[in-house]
């Protein structure tokens, strides 16, 4: 059980595999992934497919890894500097991410939407996170169609299929829970062949 707001309620099973992201394991939301070279103190992306970091506007970008430096210890400084750096960038996919995952923890819904929803550049992490936010919402309808765009943007994630799963049962489409379901399957039986 997690308890977000007053809101408590089962939250759906994480799987093994790391899609091009990390889970936060008390609000199944993707983070970026990221490393930190300790040699050098910087902070880098993993996964490229976030978009482009080469040409990124400089001090937004700063923002932007200040922002990540900062969530190990202080969120309300992190979700300053995400704030920033969308404000010098309001492109920076990355920050609008990690910014709406941040607002959605601190149980900002309404702010989190807005957050996501003023994107320019479509990401399957995006509208997967924002998926997960609607149903906080009570939102299934348009949960339903978030978890849709990010398979869209990438089939290969599992975990947007397994919500879709337990929200179309929960609306009485056995059908279509049963579909997702086994493509949730499907996807975690070839991640686990990949990783032997």
């Amino acid at each position: 059980m997690r308890s977000h707001g007053s809101n408590a309620r089962k939250r759906r099973a994480p799987t093994r595999a790391v899609q091009r992201a990390l889970r936060e394991r008390d609000s199944g939301q993707y983070a970026l992934p990221l490393e930190r070279i300790e040699d050098e103190g910087k902070i880098v992306a993993i996964a490229s497919h976030m978009g482009s970091m080469k040409k990124k506007r400089g001090g937004a970008h700063r923002h932007y890894l200040r922002g990540l430096d900062l969530e190990e210890r202080d969120l309300a400084a992190a979700r300053r500097a995400y704030e920033l750096c969308l404000a010098g960038d309001c492109r920076h996919l990355e920050a609008r991410i990690n910014l709406g995952r941040l607002l959605h923890l601190e149980g900002l819904l309404q702010e989190a939407e807005i957050t996501y929803g003023s994107h320019e550049e479509p990401s399957a992490i995006l509208y997967f996170n924002l998926g997960i936010l609607l149903e906080d919402l009570e939102r299934d309808g348009e949960a339903i169609e978030a978890y849709r765009k990010a398979i869209a943007h990438d089939p290969g994630m599992a975990d947007a299929h397994f919500n879709l799963a337990l929200l179309h049962e929960r609306n009485g489409d056995a059908q279509a829970a049963f579909r997702h379901l086994l493509a949730y399957r499907r996807l975690l039986g070839a991640t686990k062949k990949k990783a032997r």
